[in-house]
């Protein structure tokens, strides 16, 4: 019984201060990345500003086209608006609005011909 104890003491040590070596050499691992990521900030990559630059190109061309679409389209809707006749009022003939004796329906269709 004694050698029993004694083999399950051992490995218990043994699993121990291996798990207890894992987990020391994982937290110093994380500590030395974060120290190495620290140092490596610094650096500049020429390929994101050339990146970015052809972004910065692309996204002005593409609001300038969008920019010139929408002075079209205002323009159009001026012109339009120019040319008709917005402020004239047109009375239909009794013959074409119907026979119908209730003023409230008289109101509305001159409402909607407005």
């Amino acid at each position: 019984m004694a050698e029993e104890i004694f083999i399950l003491s051992l490995v218990g040590i043994v699993f121990g201060c291996g798990l207890v070596g894992l987990i020391f050499h994982n937290i110093f691992s994380l500590i030395k990345a974060k120290i190495n990521q620290k140092n490596s900030s610094g650096e500049i990559n020429p390929q994101f500003f050339k990146a970015l630059g052809e972004f910065k190109k692309s996204t002005e061309r593409r609001i300038a086209n969008l920019e010139a679409i929408i002075n079209e389209y205002e323009e159009e809707k001026i012109l339009i608006s120019d040319s008709g006749s917005a402020g004239d009022i047109e009375i239909e003939d009794e013959e074409v609005r119907g026979k119908s004796d209730s003023k409230e329906n008289n109101n509305l269709r001159n409402m909607l011909n407005e």
